[in-house]
Order: C-alpha cells, then structure tokens, then sequence
C-alpha cells in the first residue's frame, strides 16, 4: 500500500525537516516512525487513545502548530 502526503503548513514542514536531518533518516521514514509510534501506543492503552483523539488534545497541537 503506498501513500503520499504533502506536509502544507510551513512551521510543520520546517520542524520535520529538521528532525529528520538530526536522525539522518529521510521524512517519510520519520513520519511512518510517528504513525507507528502512535499506533502501537493506541493499542497498548486505551487511555492513550482517547487522549490523543480527544478533541482538547488536537486543540493543543493545533495551536502548537499554529493551525
């Protein structure tokens, strides 16, 4: 299964960048990182889960981002 993102907000793509560049890795395999991160996270707690789909949660990255 292949996707393709595009990363629009300009602070995020910045960040991302960045980061990937510490690591020496490519964007995408830092992303997939995150997702896998996060999925693995999900499935281990509920609470985590519920946390980081509650919409206070996704306010605060919102606002972190400046979205």
């Amino acid at each position: 299964m292949d996707f393709n993102f595009e990363i629009k907000n300009q602070k995020l793509r910045k960040m991302v960048e960045e980061k990937a560049g510490e690591l020496n890795i490519p964007v995408e395999e830092l992303i997939w990182g995150y997702i896998n991160r996060g999925l693995m996270s999900d499935n281990l707690n509920e609470e985590v889960f519920n946390h980081s789909h509650s919409k206070e949660f996704l306010n605060e990255v919102n606002d972190a981002l400046g979205i």
